[in-house]
């Protein structure tokens, strides 16, 4: 997610879900969305990935793997500029992510707003991927 991979090896599906709020029509999409939020804040991924699915769907696998490799070069960009240090100490896989930065730089406020700044980043990435399940669903449900 941040310049900690760590947070970016699942996909950053918490941008996926306000992806979901966002722009989503289909009840059942909000609907798994609004189970699967509390535990996703908390890295807990599973009723999103196969509830969606993200497995196995063409659609949803291509940001899946983008927003990390995006994710972790914003890190790395703000890391290698000396904006941020370095990730020095470990955090609980569950820490919430945008946390797990300013927890992992030992309380650094600008790790912690390149958090955020990486989770909007994986939500915009998100979005038109969501649209286009949207379009796909309408088709298929039309005709």
């Amino acid at each position: 997610m941040m310049h900690s991979p760590t947070a970016a090896v699942s996909g950053m599906t918490l941008g996926l879900l306000l992806a979901i709020f966002i722009a989503s029509k289909r009840a059942e999409y909000r609907d798994l969305a609004k189970m699967s939020f509390i535990p996703g804040i908390f890295n807990i991924n599973e009723p999103i990935m196969f509830g969606l699915p993200i497995v196995l769907n063409p659609i949803m696998m291509v940001p899946f793997i983008m927003v990390p490799i995006v994710n972790c070069a914003i890190g790395y960009f703000f890391v290698s500029m000396e904006i941020i240090p370095p990730v020095a100490y470990a955090v609980p896989w569950t820490t919430p992510g945008p946390l797990i930065a300013f927890l992992g730089t030992g309380g650094n406020w600008l790790a912690l707003l390149v958090g955020f700044l990486c989770l909007g980043v994986a939500t915009m990435i998100y979005l038109p991927f969501v649209i286009a399940a949207n379009k796909v669903n309408n088709m298929t449900t039309n005709g």
